[in-house]
């Protein structure tokens, strides 16, 4: 984008040319388009996964690590990355079966204080007592199930644990939170680890975050919500966030651009060049950059006019 610009019939006498003397010159002419934006300088910038969505995943129980099916690389949420056998699962099995055989006790006595409550025989103080009695169970249980599957356990085994009232396998399922990228593995195949211990990292991967280092005198031209262009790709960003630290050896700032990354095409530790976009209250036109000539010590671009 060239603005302020000279035209080179405004400082010179056209110059005719015929579609042969064109060719043998090598000359080519394109249309010029009209924009809104001007960019800045070329900067060098580096993906980097956005700080505020990286999460620590730990185990909820101690126990064995007998699968790893993920140790870095893209996941998606939900997909497994590993699976610990605990001990510690199957005495919180047994709690639930027996908040189970009391539930179906209290269910069948409920059952029979109704009947006797109609016939007179009961009082309506013991139906709602036996009523009370039932729903505190109902509620345990429903308790139970969710610790269970935030523990880790399998939605199918829990289902066979209530109903075979059969003790499952002492297996928890450690799933990603999130769509991402797993890194900083802290642990081995066959490793014991206790509760709360750090297995893995995952930090979301869109947005991604670009980080570019502007010089400090460079630094007021910028706002955020800017938008920028990732040059050689069809992307955009806007800036996030503009640091309020020089750095004392370099003299520049950090600003940090996020891009959308729904195609996961742009990848944490990826370089990029990336300009700046203002926005000008004129209209500018953009031509290539091979198309700018000097004269005389001004800018100036040729403008084809029939045969001048």
């Amino acid at each position: 984008v060239i603005a302020p610009l000279t035209f080179a019939n405004e400082i010179t006498s056209r110059l005719t040319l015929n579609r042969v003397q064109q060719l043998s010159m090598g000359m080519q002419t394109e249309e010029a388009q009209q924009s809104k934006l001007i960019p800045s300088a070329v900067y060098p910038a580096e993906a980097t996964i956005p700080l505020k969505t990286i999460r620590s995943i730990s185990s909820p129980l101690s126990g064995e690590i007998i699968i790893l099916n993920f140790v870095h690389g893209p996941i998606h949420k939900g997909q497994v990355i590993a699976e610990i056998e605990s001990p510690e699962l199957l005495k919180i099995q047994e709690t639930y079966l027996a908040t189970l055989h009391d539930l179906k006790i209290s269910q069948q006595n409920l059952q029979r204080v109704r009947k006797l409550n109609k016939s007179g025989v009961s009082s309506t103080k013991v139906l709602q007592q036996a009523l009370s009695k039932t729903k505190k169970l109902s509620l345990n249980k429903s308790q139970h199930e969710k610790n269970l599957a935030l523990l880790g356990m399998a939605q199918a085994s829990i289902k066979n644990l209530e109903d075979r009232h059969e003790l499952q396998p002492a297996v928890i399922e450690i799933k990603s939170p999130i769509d991402g990228q797993l890194f900083d593995l802290e642990v081995r195949l066959g490793e014991r680890v206790s509760d709360n211990q750090n297995l893995i990292s995952v930090g979301a991967i869109n947005p991604i975050i670009l980080v570019v280092r502007i010089p400090v005198e460079k630094v007021n031209d910028i706002k955020e919500a800017q938008k920028v262009e990732l040059i050689g790709l069809q992307k955009t960003g806007v800036v996030t966030h503009i640091d309020g630290m020089v750095d004392p050896m370099t003299q520049s700032v950090d600003i940090h651009i996020s891009v959308e990354n729904n195609d996961h095409s742009l990848r944490s530790g990826q370089l990029f060049k990336i300009r700046f976009l203002s926005r000008s209250e004129d209209t500018v036109y953009r031509v290539s950059a091979n198309a700018i000539s000097q004269y005389n010590g001004q800018t100036i671009v040729f403008i084809q006019e029939q045969q001048g």
